[in-house]
């Protein structure tokens, strides 16, 4: 599955384990991603709703879906440049997606255990399981997620003096690092 999104070769930071993980993270969230659009796609009755209301519902999916994919590449992005900011977005995303998924495995245990006693509970207790299994895998995601941010953000810091006393008299050229755009920027002191 990684294949998919680079290749990865050599001793870089990049190919470390947690990397790895990360990357096989993205890729199932770009398949959990397409699965339910497609399970959304074949829910939808369009001939009850109208042409317009069908049109918004497809095109809403549609960008859902540019959006999830754009939240991935900039994840793989992030990993390959080593910026930790690019990470950003997936560990938003992936906590709204866990706190969507804790409240459905609450309501679906509510579910069982107020229609235990009346109707089958297998359909309910089924829903119940595949949420608890999605709070784990979006739990997993946001640890290893975040764990990858704060290992790029420890080793592409990097700074240099402004101000050096030994060398007060002499204009001293210093490099200022713009984190952001990842850019040397010259300054004169």
């Amino acid at each position: 599955m990684t294949i998919l999104f680079s290749k990865m070769t050599g001793n870089s930071p990049q190919t470390n384990g947690t990397a790895l993980g990360v990357r096989i993270i993205g890729g199932s969230f770009l398949c959990l991603s397409i699965i339910s659009s497609v399970i959304a796609c074949a829910l939808w009755n369009t001939e009850n709703h109208t042409l317009g209301n069908n049109i918004f519902y497809y095109v809403g999916l549609f960008a859902t879906q540019m959006l999830n994919i754009l939240i991935v590449y900039l994840m793989n992005r992030g990993i390959t440049l080593q910026k930790a900011h690019y990470l950003q977005p997936f560990i938003i995303c992936a906590l709204l997606h866990l706190i969507i998924c804790i409240l459905l495995s609450a309501i679906f245990f509510l579910y069982v255990v107020t229609r235990a006693t009346f109707y089958s509970v297998w359909s309910d207790l089924g829903f119940f399981f595949v949420f608890v299994i999605l709070t784990g895998f979006w739990i997993i995601a946001i640890s290893l997620a975040r764990e990858y941010r704060d290992y790029v953000r420890v080793i592409s810091f990097s700074h240099s003096e402004l101000y050096n006393e030994e060398e007060e008299e002499e204009e001293v050229l210093v490099i200022i690092y713009d984190d952001f755009l990842h850019e040397t920027l010259p300054s004169f002191v």
